[in-house]
């Protein structure tokens, strides 16, 4: 596969004619090779589908080799509404006995004693946002004699997108939400802080608002009761927004955050093309933040700086996760930089998780590319 190639955009755009249907979904499988995180645009354009269309390229996607980006498509489609490509992913994956994306039962009408006591949360878990800002938080609880779980789909920037959930009868305490939701261990999460669970959540119907599906607000309500609502996320800590860490130590704790979040690296077409520039000119090193920093500014004025209140949100999250996990160097860190990056003043491209950010996402272009031979480590 050659570099152009490697940065076809994942989102699909299917023709109607059938001869151009099998280059398009090459595409697809390309893009989604080099862009794993694209899996949800392409979830959400297959979605958008005629049905026998949509069901023709799952086949195909089930058929084809495996991949990151394919795996995350078949997951999600694994919560598809129609229930013919759900079954047809999670074969694909193994997990054909996952819960199906349904309604919560409700109890029958019935003029009989009323039951006033609220559904009771058991377990929570709280997974670590991905490289485009989708994370997930999911839930156990207990009402009227029945055991609900579900998993919610969060986007930074556009709330609560989707839920998976399921019930059966008996009141099930010690429910195992990694057993229930597999895909949830690929990352790292935080197990029964239901504050931050139910903050996240709350704050993302804030931002999803009349966007945020039917299903979502069923399933919180049996879950959580008719009491939760949308609110602000949890309250940050002070110190994250005064000047807590000197120019110094926040540029060698950039790396440590992005260190602990693999998957955030920026893969656009403007990054491969600069990695391959920079190869070429300097025959073959690592990108250098100060030798290079003509790219690295053009990366930025033109990329990085409309992402800017993307990895903000992104940080905000995390330093809320790390501060429920316990890990407070990490939490004080995004929360540094979220704040930060909150401020005009510092959308730079000498910003310090800026430049750890391009040189992260420079030298993983050249990895993929092939094109380095040395140095393509932490400067």
């Amino acid at each position: 596969m050659d570099s152009t190639a490697r940065r076809t955009s994942a989102a699909p755009t299917i023709p109607a004619d059938d001869s151009a249907t099998s280059s398009a979904i090459d595409d697809l499988l390309d893009g989604l090779e080099v862009e794993p995180e694209e899996s949800w645009n392409a979830f959400l354009g297959l979605e958008s589908l005629d049905a026998e269309l949509r069901r023709s390229i799952v086949a195909e996607l089930v058929a084809a080799p495996a991949s990151e980006g394919v795996t995350r498509l078949l997951h999600l489609l694994g919560a598809s509404r129609d229930e013919a490509i759900r079954r047809a992913a999670r074969a694909a994956l193994g997990t054909d006995d996952r819960p199906v994306v349904q309604r919560p039962p409700r109890a029958a009408a019935t003029p009989a004693v009323i039951d006033r006591k609220p559904p009771r949360l058991t377990r929570s878990l709280t997974a670590a946002v991905d490289g485009e800002g989708v994370g997930t938080v999911a839930l156990a609880g207990v009402h009227r004699g029945r055991t609900r779980v579900a998993a919610f789909l969060c986007d930074v920037r556009g709330g609560v997108r989707d839920v998976l959930g399921d019930s059966w009868d008996g009141e099930d305490a010690e429910v195992d939400l990694l057993g229930r939701f597999p895909e949830l261990g690929a990352r790292s999460c935080v197990a029964d802080v239901h504050a931050l669970a139910t903050g996240l959540l709350a704050g993302g119907l804030l931002l999803s608002a009349r966007e945020t599906p039917p299903t979502v607000g069923e399933w919180l309500e049996a879950i959580l009761g008719r009491g939760f609502h949308a609110a602000a996320l949890p309250a940050a800590r002070p110190e994250w927004s005064g000047p807590a860490l000197d120019p110094a130590t926040l540029a060698e704790r950039s790396w440590r955050v992005l260190e602990a979040c693999p998957d955030w690296v920026d893969r656009s077409t403007l990054t491969f093309e600069l990695a391959e520039e920079i190869t070429v000119r300097e025959r073959r090193a690592a990108a250098d933040p100060l030798r290079d920093a003509g790219a690295y500014r053009f990366l930025f004025e033109r990329r990085l700086l409309h992402r800017l209140e993307l990895y903000r949100r992104m940080l905000l999250w995390m330093a809320l996760f790390w501060d429920a996990a316990g890990e407070a160097d990490l939490a004080l860190t995004a929360g540094v930089l979220s704040s930060q990056l909150g401020d005009p003043q510092y959308a730079v491209p000498s910003h310090p998780f800026t430049v750890a950010l391009s040189t992260r996402s420079l030298h993983e272009a050249q990895r993929l590319l092939g094109s380095a031979a040395r140095g393509l480590r932490r400067p």
